[in-house]
């Protein structure tokens, strides 16, 4: 059995005179698409992603310290502009391990053909998110970290140690809500 390459199958199609194949184009995925599957009507509501981490997780990741994270689409930008995939602004949202207290602040994304690259306000630093396979998104921070205020303090998660550099969160509605609730409550 002989096996071809692609390339030379294109070249004897182009020599046959067979109109050129986009092989790149029919699995590429556009910034438009990628930014509707993710953040338009998911969940029949605000676009909203999360995660809880179990006592039994937090103690085997023991240099781990948030115990939650949720991130979730703003209704518009600070502008009052819509939202789009080229400009979009999130809610990011943490709990360390050791308060009930939730840290956040706003982010503003944009979306590239595979990844969204975010930015916190107020010099908090630079994240991505990458789409899983599950219908979830992989938050990683930028190697200088994440920093987020709260009521009575502020935090910062380094981007180079310890286990909060990557975080694994998924479509949530309870996770999101909660943290929604301490913010609504004039605790930003």
């Amino acid at each position: 059995m002989r096996v071809f390459s692609s390339c030379a199958i294109l070249t004897a199609l182009s020599l046959l005179g067979a109109a050129p194949l986009n092989v790149t184009r029919a699995s590429a995925t556009t910034s438009d698409d990628l930014y509707n599957r993710y953040f338009a009507n998911v969940l029949d509501g605000p676009p909203c992603f999360a995660r809880t981490y179990s006592d039994e997780h937090l103690k085997i990741h023991s240099t781990q310290r948030v115990r939650s994270i949720e991130i979730d689409l703003s209704k518009a930008n600070s502008d009052g502009k819509p939202n789009m995939a080229d400009r979009f602004e999130l809610g990011f949202a943490l709990m360390l391990k050791t308060s009930p207290e939730w840290y956040g602040q706003a982010a503003s994304c944009r979306t590239g053909n595979t990844a969204f690259e975010c930015f916190l306000e107020g010099d908090g630093g630079v994240f991505r998110l990458t789409p899983l396979a599950n219908g979830g998104l992989r938050l990683e921070t930028g190697e200088n970290g994440l920093a987020f205020e709260g009521a009575s303090d502020a935090i910062e998660l380094s981007g180079k140690t310890g286990d909060d550099k990557t975080f694994d969160i998924a479509p949530s509605k309870a996770e999101c809500e909660a943290a929604r609730a301490f913010f609504a409550n004039g605790n930003e």
